[in-house]
């Protein structure tokens, strides 16, 4: 499970495969791979974060529950070197979550050496083709699951949507959720934008037959997604919680004035019920 949002329309990533998670920026893919590492972390499992963005920031992690201390860090600028790291840490069977940030950070040896102004044609597609030979029947084997982030790119002159990474990489992946911000659903506090909610969609399922799914997680500034605002979400459809004017209640009494106020407020009362769970 990735003890995200997600976990609403898939029982988690699959064991053994690549998976692809991809959308525009800032739409909160690092962030749900870091709550998905601290998931994978909390059930015992080894975690591998291969920054090639530089871009890894470990205050924020930790906030999101990631061990820093237990988790393997690579960094390199040239991707033949980030690239073999991986597909060695793959091969050895010591890890089972591998993240890759990002598939368009990965720059050639050949592409930093040019001469500014010079190009390097498909150099990025060629090393992520022979990285994807690689690794596939070792993450088989081995049964880890590599996570690579993407990034959506659209052509100027067909104005389509793509990834980066080139066609290999698009066959050999078996799952690939594409996050993007829901318009027009920002969550504020008065005018203070403090939040915002994603769509999560099976944009290729090779594993469990739900491609077209989707899903949708509130992504808080700061805390990540959250799974209260998820629960207030479900509760809400549900009739649970009921609104009245700009006010929400819950089983009769009022959480708050405004939605994000009441998301807080019910995430203290299911605390309290936890609380009470345990004690008893």
């Amino acid at each position: 499970p990735t003890g995200t949002f997600l976990d609403k329309i898939v029982p988690g990533l699959p064991k053994g495969r690549i998976v692809e998670i991809w959308g525009d920026e800032s739409v909160g893919k690092s962030t749900f791979c870091m709550q998905l590492v601290a998931n994978a972390q909390k059930e015992g499992l080894k975690c591998l974060w291969a920054d090639v963005e530089y871009s890894y920031e470990a205050k924020y992690a930790r906030d999101l529950g990631v061990d820093n201390g237990k988790l393997a860090l690579v960094r390199n600028p040239e991707a033949e070197e980030v690239l073999d790291q991986l597909t060695d840490a793959i091969e050895s069977g010591k890890y089972d979550i591998f993240v890759l940030d990002s598939i368009g950070g990965l720059t050639a040896r050949a592409e930093i050496e040019k001469s500014s102004g010079e190009k390097t044609i498909g150099a990025q597609a060629g090393l992520v083709a022979r990285f994807c030979r690689k690794v596939v029947p070792s993450l088989a084997v081995n049964g880890g699951i590599l996570i690579v982030i993407n990034h959506s790119v659209v052509e100027i002159m067909s104005g389509r949507l793509h990834t980066s990474g080139g066609k290999k990489l698009s066959y050999h992946k078996s799952l690939s959720v594409r996050l993007q911000v829901k318009p027009n659903a920002s969550m504020k506090v008065g005018d203070k934008k403090v939040g915002k909610v994603v769509t999560a969609t099976l944009s290729k399922d090779k594993v469990f037959g739900k491609e077209g799914a989707e899903t949708e997680g509130q992504l808080i500034f700061g805390t990540g997604f959250s799974a209260s605002a998820d629960k207030f979400e479900e509760l809400l459809t549900a009739g649970e919680i009921t609104k009245e004017g700009i006010s929400y209640h819950y089983r009769g009494e009022k959480l708050a004035t405004g939605k994000f106020k009441s998301m807080e407020r019910l995430k203290e009362i299911l605390a309290l019920d936890e609380t009470d769970k345990t004690t008893d």
